[in-house]
Formats: structure tokens, C-alpha cells, sequence
């Protein structure tokens, strides 16, 4: 079996490949730390400042406490998630280096990364559309106070929610899945064998 060879240069693929690796694993990284030591960071992070009547402010402190019990809850396995992420994120940092240093292990590297690349992305979804069904279902209420209504109106407010959390987790997942699969068929296919000096299958 032919063993893999440095490569003599870089092409355009290799760079924009690699950069993108570069990329998704340094936001991988610092989404992991800023989760381990708050699960809640990020959340924060996307926070607008909205002008809010004093009830509205109430409801808004009421839903966040069901959120941080909702979040104490799932702490461990949120902490869990974000050590993997850090792991990963300083993988593919690795792996990145090794790509774009010309190493004669960067192939390897490279689809080791898109195979955990594409397992992390469908370990965390459960994990993610469990909370946010929980968060959605427990805040319903508060929500269609929030918006003004009354009646049923809590239960399809919080399937909107839900839905739309599960909708953006989905797609999120997809993309990464699909991200990592272009990398793995790009390393492993002609280009990245011709590359790395490996015969044609």
C-alpha cells in the first residue's frame, strides 16, 4: 500500500478548504468556552435592547428563570457538549496546520476531521432540540403574555417557538453535516489523492 507523500504545492481548493477549516474550528472553539463556563453566553450574546413596558420586563425576568432552571437542568451534559466542542475545535485547528504546512499527514488528518466533524454536528442536535422543546413548552404561557393574548393562543405560541428553534437547529446541523462531507470527498477523492502522491483508485 502506497503511503501518503508531502505535497509540492498548494492549490486553490487546498487553501479555500483549509481556511474554512480554519474558520469552523476557531468558532468551534470559542463557542465551546464560552459554554463551559456559561451555557447560557451565547444566548446572552444575541440579546437586543428593546424598549419594554414594566409588565413586558417582568414577563421577559419570569421567562429567563425558567430558562436558567431549564439550563441547570441540562448542565452537565451542556458542559459535556462544550469540552467535545474545545476538543474539536483544537483538532481542527491541528488538522488545519497540518493541511496548510504541507505535512504528508494532512490527507489523513483532514478526513479524520470531517468523519468527527460529521459525528459532533449529529451528537449535539438531540441534545439541542431537547432544551429548546423544553424552554419552548414551559414558556408558552409567559410568551402569549408577553405578545398580548390569551386563551389557547400559549400552546400554539409555544409550538411557533419550538418549531422555529427546531428549525434553525436543523438547518444549522445540515449545513455542517454537509460542510464536512465536501471535505471528506475533496481529501478523498482524485484531487486529494494526486495531491498527497497516492495512485488513483
Amino acid at each position: 500500500m502506497a503511503s501518503a507523500q508531502a505535497p509540492i504545492n498548494r492549490p486553490v481548493w487546498l487553501i479555500v478548504l483549509a481556511l474554512a477549516m480554519l474558520l469552523f474550528g476557531t468558532l468551534t472553539l470559542v463557542e465551546g468556552l464560552l459554554t463551559i463556563r456559561d451555557p447560557k453566553a451565547l444566548a446572552r450574546l444575541t440579546l437586543r435592547d428593546v424598549a419594554m413596558t414594566p409588565d413586558q420586563e417582568e414577563l421577559v425576568r419570569r421567562i429567563a428563570t425558567i430558562d436558567d432552571a431549564i439550563i441547570a437542568r441540562h448542565r452537565t451534559a451542556l458542559r459535556l457538549n462544550a469540552g467535545v466542542s474545545i476538543a474539536f475545535g483544537l483538532w481542527t485547528l491541528y488538522a488545519t496546520a497540518a493541511v496548510l504546512s504541507r505535512d504528508r499527514n494532512g490527507r489523513m488528518l483532514a478526513l479524520t476531521t470531517a468523519v468527527l466533524g460529521v459525528v459532533h454536528r449529529l451528537a449535539v442536535l438531540p441534545l439541542a432540540l431537547g432544551v429548546a422543546r423544553e424552554a419552548a413548552e414551559a414558556t408558552g404561557p409567559l410568551l402569549t403574555e408577553l405578545a398580548g393574548g390569551a386563551g389557547t393562543a400559549g400552546a400554539s405560541l409555544a409550538e411557533v417557538a419550538q418549531r422555529m428553534v427546531s428549525r434553525r437547529q436543523i438547518i444549522s446541523t445540515a449545513i455542517g453535516v454537509g460542510w464536512w462531507l465536501l471535505v471528506f470527498l475533496y481529501f478523498a477523492g482524485r484531487r486529494g489523492r494526486e495531491l498527497y502522491g497516492l495512485p488513483p483508485r
